[in-house]
């Protein structure tokens, strides 16, 4: 079975090019861990209607504002419809920004046990250097692979250490992942690569177009869900929600939203260039290849 993969950072056209795809020999399992909430399609540039209708998305809007996820369960979900796609004789078709929860469903997962809400509360609200300080006092060795400037990770493994597990120690081997159990699965990766430049210009076209979208979603899942649930952790709706909030102005707004998709497009470059199942490609050229892929 061949497993085409489309990463690629926010903004750079990868939903679009699901419309040069055959709907009668693929669809679209979705590896973004935003446009899993119903109630933010606007904010998360959810797939639209007509791209939709064109070729089945999975794991797109099915969970309400007020529900968490995580990778090992997103793993899960991507796998049942994983075999529910080639039980009907289809392609899977991965596609998506999160690259983080691509590699723990391709590759697997450390053994890490369930960090409870209060200590990934507590550790997400440490200053990185703090996180550092806490990791090296319990865990030094956990800090050896680790880069300093990397705070998810840094503030991951104190979550892990704060349960009473060595990170050095659960990170040594993966567990689980979809490639492992299914090594005869040749996989066609590729994250859709930008100058720089013309992806910013795409971000910020993006955001004047969502924004009024996004200040409606917010206020809705406020007044359903209150302004501290999981879905509005979702990027830039901290900067609506101070809009709402009469904290900043709609020109703050606007800037602060898209100066935060830049930086998250320029982690989500720096993640995809280090994967080794994907390379790079430019739109036109992954335009040529998947209206082309049926062939396959």
């Amino acid at each position: 079975m061949i497993l085409p993969i489309l990463g690629g950072p926010t903004g750079s056209g990868k939903t679009a090019l699901t419309k040069v795809l055959d709907p009668k020999r693929f669809e679209i399992v979705s590896f973004d861990s935003r446009q899993v909430y119903r109630d933010l399609p606007v904010g998360t540039t959810a797939p639209t209607h007509e791209e939709s209708s064109h070729i089945r998305h999975w794991l797109v809007g099915f969970l309400n504002a007020d529900e968490s996820i995580n990778a090992s369960q997103f793993s899960l979900w991507a796998r049942e419809a994983i075999k529910d796609i080639t039980a009907r004789g289809k392609i899977p078709f991965l596609i998506g920004g999160t690259g983080f929860y691509l590699r723990a469903f391709l590759m697997g997962m450390y053994p890490v046990p369930n960090v409870p809400k209060e200590t990934k509360d507590f550790v997400l609200e440490l200053p990185l250097e703090k996180a550092r300080e806490e990791l090296y006092a319990k865990d030094p060795k956990a800090l050896e692979s680790l880069s300093p400037q990397d705070g998810y990770r840094i503030k991951r493994a104190l979550e892990v250490v704060l349960t009473g597990v060595l990170w050095s120690e659960v990170s040594k081997e993966t567990v689980g992942g979809y490639l492992n159990d299914y090594p005869d699965v040749q996989v066609i990766g590729h994250w859709l690569d930008w100058p720089r430049d013309i992806l910013y210009e795409r971000i910020n076209h993006r955001v004047e177009e969502i924004a009024t979208g996004m200040l409606a979603e917010t206020k809705e899942v406020v007044s359903k869900y209150g302004s501290n649930c999981p879905g509005l952790r979702t990027l830039g709706y901290n900067f609506a929600l101070a809009f709402l909030n009469g904290i900043i102005d709609s020109n703050t707004f606007i800037e602060q939203l898209a100066q935060s998709h830049r930086n998250y497009a320029k982690r989500q470059i720096t993640w995809f260039k280090k994967d080794p199942l994907l390379s790079p490609i430019s739109f036109e050229a992954a335009v040529q290849l998947y209206t082309n892929i049926d062939k396959i």
